[in-house]
């Protein structure tokens, strides 16, 4: 996909990896970008304007506990740059004291949000069709014992995101759904996680969290983009310590799909 002249919108784009996704996009040459997040950071907002004049730069409010907002938020973007071309589900939490809204986020939002993506870009409804890109994480890969909530609520985004990737969507959609998987990247959100740990056999976890390789958010952000660029519908990518290397999956089950 050529990205110079296109349509982005970056849900959860004021977070510690949304705000860099913004710039890498924006140094694409897009035509337009429009951040999705519960709260405006008017500071980074204006650089952005400031810096990559070119560009149409926004933001809309949506609360990804409430489909409502989702769903609003999607009306406003499409009245005010037509049609979108890329989206990208990059809002995330950690906090597993709040279960509840760690579920809402990481994963009922970024369904509702898939969904009405999907439904605004289909070829079928008269869009463009385009890419969807979804960040799981690494922690959804395989069972994580140290982040039994967050590991669950990601893996629901790896298998949400390959299962809307199927023909039976994407030939009538015209519209690529991609994963991507980080790794440990240095970003507030990882700060925080010794705060926001629910579990409670385990004590070492700060300096545990002091041993880990990080990757950079800028790195991360510059290696997203090229995955949008490239990347086959249907794919999962791990992002980690600056590297983008492919995931291959063994089908161990294959439903029957009626014909």
């Amino acid at each position: 996909m050529q990205l110079e002249g296109k349509n982005v919108i970056l849900v959860g784009g004021f977070g510690g990896i949304g705000e860099k996704c913004a710039e890498a996009f924006l140094l694409r040459n897009v035509k337009s970008i429009i951040i999705f997040d519960l709260i405006a950071n008017e500071t980074y907002l204006k650089y952005l304007q400031e810096t990559y004049k070119n560009a149409y730069v926004d933001y809309i409010h949506v609360d990804l506990t409430r489909s409502e907002t989702i769903k609003a938020a999607y009306a406003e973007a499409k009245e005010k740059f037509g049609l979108f071309d890329v989206v990208i589900n990059a809002a995330g939490v950690i906090d597993e004291t709040k279960i509840d809204q760690l579920v809402q986020i990481n994963l009922t939002g970024l369904i509702h949000s898939s969904l009405i993506a999907m439904e605004n870009m289909s070829k079928a409804k008269g869009g463009n069709g385009g890419c969807i890109l979804n960040i799981s994480s690494t922690a959804g890969l395989n069972p994580e014992e140290l982040f039994c909530i967050y590991s669950a609520s990601k893996c629901g985004v790896l298998n949400i995101t390959r299962s809307l990737a199927h023909p039976l969507y994407f030939d009538k959609t015209g519209v690529r759904f991609i994963n991507i998987c980080p790794g440990p990247t240095a970003t507030p959100i990882i700060n925080q996680v010794v705060k926001c740990f629910s579990n409670q056999y385990f004590d070492g976890l700060k300096d545990f969290m002091e041993t880990i390789d990080k990757q950079t958010p800028e790195a991360f952000a510059k290696n997203l983009v090229e995955v949008v660029e490239t990347a086959a519908n249907g794919t999962t990518w791990i992002l980690q310590n600056d590297t983008i290397e492919q995931l291959e999956f063994d089908v161990v089950y294959g439903p029957v799909i009626p014909k």
